[in-house]
């Protein structure tokens, strides 16, 4: 279980009262920060709760613990090698739960809330894991909030008997929903930390940061937030059939069918009989792991559609269309917005596997595009084809999406927009192997931001240098600032110039934040167009 070492040490309990009851928290070992983990903002989704709605949690008698975090959702363990590995959590359907750590000395304050969600391609992840440690933020007069919600099939399970069920004749997206949910949560509850309920910024990473982006277009979570940070990942793909690319959402009629048929393989026909199998079981079982164990994550599985039914849907309801068209209209929630990227964002994703599967699928996804693509991602070699695939797959995923997204909030909403590209290598140890590649292969990787922005850098045992604790400071300055004001900027920064199509300015956060231009934006014109031919239009 994660626990920061300050936290650890705490005997010093201190109680608020919420909705559901009293609550009684537990203090840093100077007194400063007071962290409440576990918190239950939902009914458990157990039985015939399980693939419905969540409902708010029930009210409890006497004074509750909050001092530990609670299990994550059922879901594939990650490799000990991988850079993604902080250790094993407990794991349960269960799961709805939410942690908050907060400075405030009453609650009369009215501090700044961040929610984050965390990424994982909804499958995989919790809000516990040691990089999300919130205390930091917490001493810098923020209230931060970590969500755990449904993953997977539990999560994002579709089906026509679901659909029928519901009043908005729609299933799946149960994970979006825990998040609207929570975010309900904090509505009500936050104040009671000496949180503004007025003031919340939602921010997260990979589908954290594509969840963000959910949010910005549902009407369901209209009011329940007031600035947004995406951190690599966006909903502006193409509605497909499947969501085996990673970019799109899945059509509610495409989910439904490959929901049924999974059913069907499991031995369920009903919503009744998908309800009574065994979470782990329904979670698990097809891919390729034993349900028994929990299985390990692959990544290449992944790539291939394996992990199906794990993501997010238009379904007329939660999502009601595509990004695009709610954009083009300017029907977004038109709120502050910070939007970006790393250097690397494609280092832990799956390689081609060889130079000739790389140009084979090359001109399958690609037909009369893939002389074109092939220029812009060439390779001669397997080598060269295994990091040419993985930089497609961090270009189409996130560069492009984040792109994609403060153009359009630019271009048709009116509040602030700003772009970022985050460069810095951080100080791998010498010989460095991850199951993904060395160190020094990964770069900034997909998610390298994080702990700068938590300043959590200590999770990692590495040889942390003064030019990273100073890029920590600054970059979580930023965010902090944006969460107060809506605008990044503050005393003693680089000044962070806004987002315009007039003006495609970047900030470039590498050993010192500095702006600059938008990089390989030969690239990012390719897939414009790649996408404007699955007709995904501004306008």
């Amino acid at each position: 279980m994660a626990t920061s070492k300050s936290t650890a040490k705490c005997t010093d309990y201190t109680v608020v009262k919420i909705d559901a009851g009293l609550l009684s928290g537990v203090r840093t070992a100077d007194g400063a920060v007071r962290a409440y983990k576990g918190v239950p903002y939902a009914q458990p989704p157990l039985g015939e709760l399980r693939l419905r709605p969540p409902l708010p949690a029930a009210p409890w008698r006497g004074v509750r613990a909050a001092d530990k975090f609670g299990p994550r959702c059922f879901q594939p363990s990650r490799a000990p090698e991988s850079i993604g590995w902080f250790g094993s959590e407990p794991e349960s359907e269960d799961c709805l739960t939410l942690n908050v750590w907060t400075g405030a000395a009453s609650a009369d304050e009215r501090r700044p809330v961040m929610v984050w969600f965390h990424g994982g391609a909804y499958y995989l992840g919790s809000g516990a894991l040691p990089i999300f440690d919130g205390e930091q933020l917490a001493r810098r007069g923020i209230v931060l909030v970590t969500v755990n919600y449904r993953l997977g099939r539990l999560g994002f399970l579709a089906h026509p008997a679901l659909s029928r069920e519901s009043p908005q004749h729609a299933s799946g997206n149960y994970g979006l929903m825990d998040q609207i949910g929570a975010l309900a949560w904090v509505r009500n509850n936050i104040a009671a930390f000496g949180g503004d309920p007025r003031c919340v910024t939602i921010f997260g990473q990979s589908a954290g940061s594509f969840s963000v982006s959910v949010h910005m277009i549902s009407p369901v979570s209209r009011g329940l937030f007031h600035r947004a940070i995406g951190q690599s990942g966006a909903a502006f793909g193409s509605i497909g059939e499947t969501s085996a690319t990673g970019d799109c959402t899945q059509s509610l009629d495409a989910a439904e069918k490959s929901g049924a048929a999974l059913a069907t393989t499991l031995g369920a026909k009903t919503a009744t009989q998908l309800r009574a199998l065994p979470a782990r079981e329904l979670q698990l079982a097809g891919r390729g792991a034993d349900p028994k164990s929990g299985g390990v994550f692959d990544p290449a599985r992944a790539a291939r559609g394996a992990w199906d039914t794990s993501y997010a849907i238009t379904d007329g309801y939660i999502i009601p269309e595509s990004a695009a068209e709610v954009f083009a209209r300017g029907g977004q929630h038109d709120v502050p917005l910070i939007a970006g990227t790393t250097e690397n964002e494609g280092a832990t994703m799956p390689p081609a596997a060889s130079l000739a599967a790389y140009i084979e699928q090359a001109k399958a996804d690609y037909g009369d595009q893939a002389d074109e693509f092939l220029r812009l991602y060439p390779a001669g070699n397997d080598l060269e084809a295994r990091y040419a695939n993985k930089a497609v797959i961090g270009d189409r995923n996130f560069i492009y999406q984040n792109w994609r997204w403060v153009r359009w909030q630019a271009a048709t909403g009116s509040a602030k927009v700003f772009h970022y590209r985050y460069n810095k290598r951080p100080p791998f140890p010498p010989g460095a192997t991850y199951s993904e590649d060395t160190g020094e292969r990964l770069g900034a990787f997909h998610g390298t931001e994080i702990p700068y922005i938590y300043r959590n850098l200590n999770v990692r045992d590495w040889p942390w240098t003064y030019v990273d604790r100073q890029l920590s400071e600054s970059i979580s300055t930023y965010w902090t600032n944006f969460a107060r004001n809506g605008d990044p900027n503050g005393p003693g920064l680089p000044d962070w110039p806004q987002f315009s199509e007039r003006r495609p300015t970047v900030m470039h956060f590498n050993d010192t934040p500095s702006v600059g231009g938008v990089p390989h934006l030969e690239r990012l014109q390719f897939w414009e167009a790649f996408y404007e031919r699955l007709g995904v239009r501004r306008s």
